[in-house]
Formats: structure tokens, C-alpha cells, sequence
């Protein structure tokens, strides 16, 4: 009886886990040039013990274009959040500036392949944020 009851338990708690997935395009410029090269990571943002996910990463094209998109199995809804981390109008900082984006609930799929990206358009890094923070290791 132990031994069916364990067996349940484990059966409810894997169905209860669900993958999601989730995208995000944009341009990122530093001023009038493109920002070439620049580090950007997709997380799916975890509170308390368990780590934070990284859904993708990747570097902007010479152009100064992204793609990010990826997947997690979670039993609640995941909080996906660009971080961008870039050199743009740091005043020669060793670390470089990070911004982070919250990904709205509406770009989140159900399943494995994303059903609508997030187009954030250009983004001008030059610009400083309230939130912005500095990223010494990334």
C-alpha cells in the first residue's frame, strides 16, 4: 500500500511539472553604431533555494541584432528576464553596466516551442536605468 501511494505521489508531481518556453528579439545600438558583441542571457528568474535557470544565451550579431528563446519544466509559471550586460557609455568602468528586462506572462508558452516572441525593437544602451545594476563576472 506504501509502495502505491509513493508511486502516486511521484506520478502527480511529475505531471505537475510543465515545460515553458519563451523568446525575445530586438536591436541594441550604443548611441548611432550598433552594439556588436554584446553579452545577453534569457533567465528564468527563481526565488528562494532553487538557482536561477538560463534559458539561452548568445552575443549580438554585427548588426547589433538578438534572438533568444528557451524552455524549462517548472510546476509554477516561469519568470523570464533579459539581462544584458554591455560596455555602452560605462566611462571606461572593468565592469560592465547590466540592464534587466522582464519578459511579460503573455510570451510565455505552454510546451517546448515558443508560440510568440517579445519584439523589443532598438534599444539605445546609452541610456542609464533606475534598475541598472554592474556586473563585474556574468
Amino acid at each position: 500500500m506504501k509502495v502505491l501511494i509513493c508511486s502516486l505521489l511521484l506520478i502527480c508531481g511529475a505531471i505537475a511539472f510543465r515545460t515553458q518556453s519563451t523568446g525575445v528579439k530586438g536591436k541594441l545600438v550604443c548611441g548611432s553604431k550598433a552594439a556588436t558583441g554584446v553579452n545577453l542571457k534569457l533567465f528564468d528568474e527563481d526565488n528562494g533555494p532553487d538557482p536561477d535557470d538560463v534559458l539561452d544565451q548568445k552575443t549580438t550579431d554585427n548588426e547589433g541584432n538578438f534572438f533568444l528563446s528557451g524552455s524549462s519544466m517548472e510546476l509554477t509559471p516561469i519568470d523570464p528576464e533579459l539581462r544584458i550586460f554591455h560596455d555602452c557609455n560605462d566611462q571606461g568602468s572593468p565592469c560592465q553596466r547590466e540592464w534587466v528586462i522582464r519578459i511579460p506572462a503573455k510570451y510565455i508558452t505552454n510546451g517546448p516551442e515558443v508560440k510568440e516572441i517579445m519584439d523589443l525593437g532598438v534599444l539605445n544602451l546609452e541610456v542609464e536605468l533606475d534598475n541598472e545594476s554592474r556586473s563585474c563576472t556574468h
